[in-house]
């Protein structure tokens, strides 16, 4: 398990599957790693049209939902159905409670990575959804791809103060990601191999970052992830 006390760590965990209406490889919570605040479900699905996420609620949390592959629709309640594509990301900031769901297009699949967080504090408004699709925001970083999702570079506004970016490397390569005081980040690894801070990280698996500066990522090419850093307080 991780430590909880300020110690500098970089700690590798390995995703469990989870039964249920969809394929889920669940990274947080698991059995070695039962919770690691605010960070509350870390995860990646696999849906089909045999097999759907059914609709489900949030409440004081923070929602973020990246298309890895395919196409779906995703319909928050009483809102309109919006379309997505493979590189389609939503941030649901739910103070209240919020039900939503995301269905695959006819005849299709989808795989989407999910993240969780706490929404603590002073939040006294309705749902709010932002979406990007996944054309704005790329530039290349130490021949990394590296596309903002949240953040000050990024097109949506968390009110978690959650950072958030997807990492495509190109060839094998090297990029320093910062995290900095006061902050918990994450790797999670959708596709290939690559390292946090020399620590092995293949698909399917999240290193886990705690205080340190920042962290140096390496990636075999097709390596994909996405790191996130986030306050250990939740904002509020």
């Amino acid at each position: 398990m991780a430590p909880s006390d300020g110690t500098r760590m970089v700690h590798v965990t390995r995703g469990e599957i989870e039964s249920g209406a969809v394929t889920t490889r669940l990274a947080l919570p698991t059995t070695s790693q039962p919770a690691w605040p605010p960070y509350r479900r870390v995860s990646e699905g696999i849906a089909s049209a045999r097999r759907q996420l059914p609709s489900h609620a949030h409440e004081r949390e923070e929602v973020l939902t990246y298309l890895i592959e395919g196409r779906a629709s995703y319909q928050l309640e009483g809102g309109p159905v919006e379309s997505l594509s493979a590189g389609s990301a939503l941030l649901l900031t739910a103070p209240a409670r919020s039900r939503h769901s995301i269905s695959p297009a006819e005849g299709a699949s989808v795989r989407w990575f999910n993240l969780v967080l706490d929404l603590s504090g002073a939040f006294d408004a309705p749902a709010r959804l932002q979406a990007t699709d996944s054309t704005p925001g790329r530039r290349l970083v130490d021949e990394v791809e590296v596309r903002p999702l949240t953040g000050p570079r990024g097109p949506m506004t968390a009110g978690s103060g959650l950072e958030s970016e997807v990492l495509a490397f190109l060839t094998e390569s090297t990029t320093f990601r910062k995290v900095g005081p006061g902050r918990r980040a994450m790797v999670y690894a959708w596709a290939g191999e690559g390292s946090v801070d020399e620590h092995a990280v293949r698909a399917g698996e999240t290193a886990l970052i705690e205080g340190v500066p920042g962290v140096a990522v390496r990636g075999l090419e097709g390596f994909q992830a996405v790191f996130t850093s986030v306050p250990k307080e939740p904002a509020g």
